[in-house]
Parts: C-alpha cells; structure tokens; sequence
C-alpha cells in the first residue's frame, strides 16, 4: 500500500507569513483612523469600511495563527494534524464579514430616515488613505492566495475593502458636488453588497472542504479512466478524492489487477501517473487481485 507523502504546499511560507504580518499593520492603522474620521466626519460608509477592516485585521490575526496550528505534527488523536484549522478560520471569516454587513445594513436603514451632514473633504482624503492601504494590502497577501484557503480569504477581504473605499469615494464626492444626503447611506448599502457578494463563493469553498467534497480542478471520472489504463489494472472502486485544505488534496482507491500481476509495479506506475498528470502526491492505493 502507497503511503500519503508529509509534504503540504498548503503550509505557507515565511515570505507569505511575512506579507500578512505587513498586511495587519497597515489596516490596524487603517482601521484606527477610518473609526475616529467617520465619527469626525459623520460618515457612516467610512465607518463601514472601518468595520469591514476591523474583520481584515481579525482574519489576519487568524491567518497567522491558524498557519501556526496548521503547522504541528499528526498526533494519536488528530492523525492529519492541525491542517483543516486553516479552513475554519476561512469559514468563521465569511460567517463574520456576514454579520458585518447586517449591522452596517441596519444602520443604513435608520441612516436614510434620517441623513446627518456629512464632512465631504475630510471623508474623501480618509477613504482615499483606506484604499491606497488596502490595495498594498491586497499585494501583500496575493501570491499566499493562490494555494492557500486561508490566505484567499484574506485577500478576498482585503481587495473588497478596496472596492468599499472607492465607494466612500464617490459618497464624498457626489455628496461634495450635489449635496445629496443618501450618498453615505447609500454607500453604505453597496459596501455590504461588495462584502457579502466576496464572501458568499469563500464559505461555499470552505463548506465543500468541511464535506470531503472533491478538488474542482480534478474530474473523478478522468482520474478512474487513467487508473484504469495502466496495463494489468481491470478496475477501479472506492475511488475518493478530497482535500485537507486548500493545497492539500488527497485520493484513495482500491485497484483490481490480474492475477500473478507485479503489484508493486502497479503501484509504482500508479503513484507517478497521479503525480505527474494531477499533481497528487497524498496517495493511498489498495490493490486486490481479479477473483476468475
């Protein structure tokens, strides 16, 4: 029998550790001086963005612990390690930025019943600085993303916060050239959309993890047909393909091969064909011989 192998791309390196520590700092700060001016300002949409930083800095703050946890070894009870950790912390940052936006959405509400003046000037230098600091937040945390769960989620959060600025943005300046008072609630209103619409595909991704479900770049049944074309297989069952995390997915299956067949033959060519056509290293293959 194939053992899986220890290696996980999922585990983030120091580069990209280092890239979401750069990225909390700068929305701790983004968040301090977004809170206070929106108070200053009147502004409930640079208060939106303040709070949808707040779950940044949050998200972040689990990014790197749960990338820590992520890291300690297999023990007698949690035999794959600490790695789904990851995968929670994504989950638990959708359900927040969710929440988010329903307290953001009442206030909107109470906010268009009835409208407070607005500091115009003050708000559009403020949510300028929030979106030049959440676009170098967003690089920071870009190339983590791509084979990380954990680290999309948080560049999720960051590149909509950049879509939320540019929303306060234009509240300031439509509210600057024409004076119309809904412009911040109605800001307000769009910032949520932009989070829960950024954050509706990272649960679902986070869910089908949680349900074992299959990678979406690997296609069971093309995975069965080139197992079932290595010379001396006759087929194929109990094949299961999932992931730990994002990064890290597994396969295992039972292989049915002709009698007298070299099965550590089989096997070997078994292994290189799923690492060299799929990319799957974590292998286990069962091999049973034909009965007739």
């Amino acid at each position: 029998m194939a053992r899986p192998s220890c290696e996980d791309d999922s585990v983030l390196g120091s580069e990209s550790l280092k890239g979401l520590r750069g990225a909390l700092v700068i929305n701790l700060a983004i968040c301090a001086i977004e809170f206070a001016g929106g108070f200053w300002t009147g502004s409930l949409a640079l208060i939106s963005d303040a709070s949808h930083n707040a779950v940044d800095c949050a998200a972040l703050t689990a990014g790197i612990v749960a990338n820590f946890l992520s890291r300690r070894p297999p023990d007698e009870r949690r035999t794959f390690g600490y790695r789904r950790v990851e995968v929670l912390a994504a989950l638990a940052n959708g359900v927040g930025l969710w929440i988010v936006a329903a307290i953001l959405l009442r206030a909107a509400y109470f906010s268009f019943e009835h409208p407070k003046p607005v500091r115009a000037v003050a708000m559009l230098w403020l949510a300028g600085m929030g979106l030049v600091g959440n676009a170098v937040s967003s690089l920071l945390v870009f190339s983590a993303g791509k084979t990380n769960i954990n680290a999309r989620a948080i560049f999720l959060h960051l590149a909509s916060d950049v879509l939320s600025s540019a929303a306060a943005i234009a509240a300031g300046l439509i509210i600057l050239k024409t004076g119309w008072p809904y412009a911040d609630a109605a800001a307000t209103v769009l910032i949520c959309l932009i989070i829960v619409g950024a954050s509706l595909w990272l649960i679902k991704d986070a869910v089908h993890i949680l349900l074992e479900g299959a990678p979406s770049h690997l296609d069971l049944g093309e995975v069965r047909a080139a197992l079932e074309s290595i010379d001396g297989v006759r087929e194929v069952h109990d094949l299961h393909l999932w992931s730990l995390t994002s990064g890290a997915e597994s396969m295992s299956g039972h292989l049915i091969v002709d009698r007298g067949l070299d099965q550590e033959m089989v096997l070997e060519s078994g292994r290189s064909m799923l690492k060299e056509k799929f990319g799957l290293t974590h292998v286990t293959l069962q091999i049973e011989s034909e009965k007739n």
